[in-house]
């Protein structure tokens, strides 16, 4: 289980430094598309190198990973326009739903099972992310734009489902190949359709576009290894630990006191990710299982013993 804290591990803190940067790039004169095109395309240049495992595939299967490339894609888009629009503390504070979105989706689909310990867990770790991020003494002055909001809920949404459909791409193939699959469409798309369209990109976006980029491949092979290894309603309940482990090395590394109720909502974090771990159903079969004949054999993949990912 050490391998699998340390993967979960590299995809928190690889994901958490990517706010930050984004918030000193809206200081200049940065749009939130330009951040999207630079991440994207840094990220398709290292995720080779990162992962070094490429091959094609079937064409059906590039499309489904196609498909769900494009919803990472809307993931970021409108979380980067939510944060030129909201403050952070907002945007993480409606993000901090998405695992018990993500609980219900696979429910629904008869993948987990919900008990009330979990309910109980993700209350905690919930109600902890809250008082990490001081959430309860924001004033009149916050931000209240629709439009963020909006775009925000819709990245809750969108990544809802690329969790969910990720659980299942995980389980035939392996996370390295998905992800430089997923990069590489991602960038394709924003050279294509959305870079033409944008003004003369100001110099700040390059560093900041090189160090999200490189976050964003670490994150996302990590984040699909943990995928792989506890699921996606899991993996997003972890996910909760992003915030608290940034305040606690703040304070550690650069000497910031912690309030009393940042303390407290470190530890209910900590012990409400225990007690939210859900159970598999042991009868469940991917809707790609079932599609597909045992007999049958993808074009340009070798045969592989049943259960174990394509190469």
């Amino acid at each position: 289980m050490s391998a699998s804290a340390a993967i979960v591990l590299l995809a928190l803190l690889s994901a958490s430094i990517e706010p930050i940067l984004v918030k000193l790039g809206y200081r200049g004169s940065v749009t939130p598309l330009q951040l999207l095109v630079m991440k994207n395309i840094v990220a398709a240049l290292v995720i080779l190198p990162m992962t070094r495992h490429f091959r094609l595939v079937k064409y059906t299967d590039a499309f489904r990973i196609g498909s769900v490339s494009i919803l990472l894609l809307c993931t970021n888009g409108l979380t980067l326009f939510a944060l030129k629009y909201l403050s952070a503390i907002e945007v993480i504070t409606i993000v901090t739903t998405t695992p018990a979105i993500v609980a219900m989706a696979n429910w629904a689909m008869g993948r987990d099972r919900l008990t009330w310990k979990f309910w109980l867990g993700f209350v905690m770790c919930f109600s902890g992310v809250m008082l990490t991020v001081d959430v309860f003494s924001m004033n009149a002055s916050s931000t209240h734009n629709l439009w963020g909001y909006a775009a925000i809920i819709g990245a809750v949404l969108s990544s809802t489902i690329y969790r969910v459909r990720m659980e299942s791409l995980t389980e035939q193939f392996k996370p390295q190949l998905i992800s430089t699959w997923v990069f590489w469409i991602n960038a394709a798309v924003a050279v294509l359709f959305i870079w033409p369209f944008q003004p003369a990109f100001p110099k700040e976006c390059l560093g900041i576009g090189i160090w999200i980029g490189l976050a964003a491949a670490a994150a996302n092979v990590a984040f699909l290894w943990a995928i792989k290894l506890v699921g996606s309603t899991n993996m997003s309940i972890f996910n909760l630990l992003q915030r608290p482990l940034v305040i606690v090395a703040a304070s550690l590394v650069l000497k910031d006191p912690m309030s009393w109720s940042q303390w407290l909502g470190v530890a209910l974090v900590l012990a409400g990710i225990p007690m939210a771990k859900i159970k598999k159903n042991k009868a469940n079969t991917s809707p790609a299982d079932e599609a597909q004949p045992a007999s049958q054999t993808p074009a340009l993949v070798s045969q592989k013993p049943a259960g174990s990912p394509k190469e």
